[in-house]
């Protein structure tokens, strides 16, 4: 039998700090101003974003009293160390190995910078062997995930043996008290903080039965004419989020002829997916795939889910979407799946695999 790459049950390491839908709407209120030319649009993108809690590293209060970079980047190493560590081990339980048994610890985040990287940390702290390599990736943001198991199923595909995954994104730390631009505005009421662990194992069918995403094969797309639309400029004060008002329309427009063009150099069309694993930039996102794929009501909950209960976790995101895919409506055996996200460049990475061992979550 030939060696499969089947992403296991992630884990999701959240932060203490819940900020709900009318926290947010009072809060914006106090930062802005009640006469504030933003705050009747920022209200109506606050009822209509699909997000119902979000969760952050420090308390709102703290959130929105201006800080350096150097402060707030300390408060993302301190919570990448802890909540990464946390996530990694459930993680790894989920999979049912050992921290000897990863021989790869890919680490993905956008919204902080550790240098040496998460990964120096996770393989002394989880006691994994010194031998076993490591990748940070730092700029993909959104779409770091999807591209992190693509790289994964790659690895094991060359003989790798078994590949950690952590998302690690605390997006409210990139919060700029002075920063008054819509697309800042935007991003403030639509991201979260929270990291999201994922293994990867290589599976040659002698350990027995294994439950997952069993991934065959992954593209990259990059979109012309598109660097400007999504990123962060590096500014004396800190990250400020680059978020371009033409990316929902662009995004609409793209979805059709990216994915289905993908699944086309497959051998396969929409009508031959039967399940879904979108990370959800945004409501108008996933709405636009289920109309691409002419989807049933409930085939993108998990996406929408995602969405409401965490808000956007940037490279997390499509990791708690696969998440929510094995508690709450896992496939059955065989059936294919599409997995995919969007972020800087623009740009998309997908995953095409199937689904293997029995069904965990609710039907």
């Amino acid at each position: 039998m030939p060696t499969r790459a089947i992403a296991c049950k992630p884990a999701l390491a959240l932060p203490p700090h819940a900020l709900t839908r009318d926290d947010v709407a009072v809060y914006a209120e106090r930062v802005l101003g009640s006469d504030h030319r933003h705050l009747g649009r920022m209200k109506k993108i606050l009822g209509n974003a699909g997000i119902d809690r979000r969760w952050l590293v420090q308390t709102i209060e703290d959130t929105i009293v201006e800080r350096g970079f150097g402060y707030r980047n300390d408060r993302f190493i301190e919570a990448s160390k802890e909540l990464g560590e946390q996530a990694a081990r459930e993680a790894i339980v989920n999979a049912g190995l050992q921290a000897g048994d990863i021989d790869f610890v890919i680490t993905t985040s956008c919204t902080g910078f550790m240098i040496p990287a998460l990964c120096a940390h996770l393989i002394p702290a989880l006691g994994m062997t010194r031998t076993t390599k490591r990748l940070p990736v730092t700029e993909r943001g959104c779409a770091a995930g999807a591209f992190a198991l693509g790289l994964a199923r790659e690895h094991i595909a060359a003989g790798g043996r078994n590949v950690l995954i952590v998302a690690h994104e605390f997006c409210s730390l990139t919060y700029q008290r002075q920063d008054f631009s819509m697309q800042a505005l935007v991003g403030a009421l639509l991201f979260g903080d929270g990291v999201a662990a994922c293994v990867v194992r290589a599976d040659d069918g002698t350990a027995g039965p294994v439950t997952g995403f069993a991934m065959e094969s992954s593209q990259s797309w990059l979109f012309e004419d598109s660097w400007g639309y999504m990123g962060f400029e590096v500014k004396d004060s800190g990250l400020h989020l680059v978020l371009d008002k033409g990316i929902p329309g662009a995004v609409e427009r793209a979805i059709r002829p990216v994915m289905l063009g993908y699944l086309d150099s497959q051998g396969l069309r929409g009508s031959n997916v039967d399940f879904h694993v979108l990370h959800p930039g945004g409501k108008k996102v996933i709405d636009e795939v289920a109309r691409t794929f002419d989807l049933q009501e409930g085939a993108l909950a998990s996406s929408y889910e995602c969405l409401r209960d965490v808000g956007n976790l940037s490279s997390a995101s499509v990791l708690v979407v696969l998440k929510n895919t094995f508690e709450r409506r896992a496939p059955k055996d065989g059936q294919r799946g599409l997995l995919t996200a969007f972020g800087p460049g623009f740009s998309a990475e997908m995953v095409l695999g199937r689904w293997t061992g029995e069904p965990t979550g609710e039907p």
